[in-house]
C-alpha cells in the first residue's frame, strides 16, 4: 500500500516497451540515450520500492481515480534507451508526468496537446496489461533535494496485450494446476488484478476482490 498525501508532490507512469507503434501520436520525443545517460540513470538511483513486480495488471480504473486525488497530467515525453542487458539493444520509454493540484504549471504548447495525450495513455491501458512495480523517490526542484516532497515513479514493463490488431479480444485456454485445459472454449484474456485508488492509498486487488498488497 502506498498513501498519496500532500509530500506526494509528483507522480510519474513510466511505460517501457519494444513495439514503436504504441508510441503515442504528438508526444514530445527527447534525444536518444547515450551510454553517459544510462550510466548516469543507473548511478544516481535512490528510490525506494514500495509495491514489488506484480504481473498482469490493469490500470484501467487508476487514471480516473488519481485525477479524482487532485493530480492533473502537466507532461509527457518519449526516449529511447538502453537496454541494461545488451550494449546495442534500445527500448522506448514514455514517461507521463501528474502533479499534485496546487504545483499544477502548464506550458502552453503542453497544454494545447494534453487531452490528446491524455486519450492515448488511456488507450495505452485499456489495451493491455503490465507489470507494475513502485518506487518513491526524492522530489528535486532546480537541483536541490526538498526534504518533505516525495515523487512516486510508477514503473509498468512486460507489455501483454488484451486485443489483437484488428480489435478483437485475445482468447486463452483456461487450465487447471496440471496444466489441463478446462471448459469447451478459449476466454478473453483478462488482467489477473488492477492498480486501485482506495480513499488515499494506492492498492493492487486482484481480479477476485483479494489483496495483492
Amino acid at each position: 500500500m502506498v498513501v498519496l498525501n500532500k509530500s506526494v508532490r509528483l507522480i510519474a507512469l513510466q511505460f517501457s516497451f519494444s513495439n514503436p507503434d504504441i508510441i503515442p501520436q504528438g508526444i514530445k520525443r527527447a534525444e536518444k540515450e547515450t551510454f553517459k545517460e544510462r550510466n548516469d540513470r543507473k548511478s544516481r538511483s535512490s528510490g525506494v520500492m514500495v509495491i514489488e513486480p506484480t504481473e498482469n495488471c490493469s490500470l484501467v480504473e487508476f487514471l480516473g481515480e488519481l485525477e479524482t486525488a487532485g493530480y492533473e497530467m502537466v507532461d509527457a515525453f518519449h526516449k529511447e534507451r538502453i537496454d541494461q542487458k545488451s550494449r546495442g539493444k534500445r527500448y522506448h520509454m514514455v514517461r507521463f508526468l501528474f502533479a499534485r493540484c496546487e504545483f499544477v504549471n502548464l506550458s502552453k504548447e503542453f497544454a494545447e496537446v494534453r487531452d490528446n495525450i491524455y486519450g492515448e495513455l488511456l488507450e495505452m491501458c485499456r489495451m493491455a496489461m503490465w507489470r507494475v512495480r513502485i518506487f518513491s523517490n526524492p522530489f528535486y526542484e532546480n537541483g536541490r533535494e526538498e526534504a518533505d516532497q516525495r515523487a512516486l515513479s510508477i514503473n509498468l514493463e512486460s507489455r501483454k496485450p488484451l486485443f489483437s490488431p484488428d480489435g478483437q479480444p485475445i482468447k486463452v485456454w483456461q487450465k487447471d494446476k496440471k496444466g489441463r485445459r478446462i471448459g469447451n472454449t478459449p476466454l478473453p484474456l483478462k488482467p489477473d488484478c488492477s492498480l486501485y485508488l482506495i480513499g488515499n492509498a494506492i492498492n493492487l486487488i486482484s481480479e477476485n476482490g483479494r489483496w495483492c498488497i
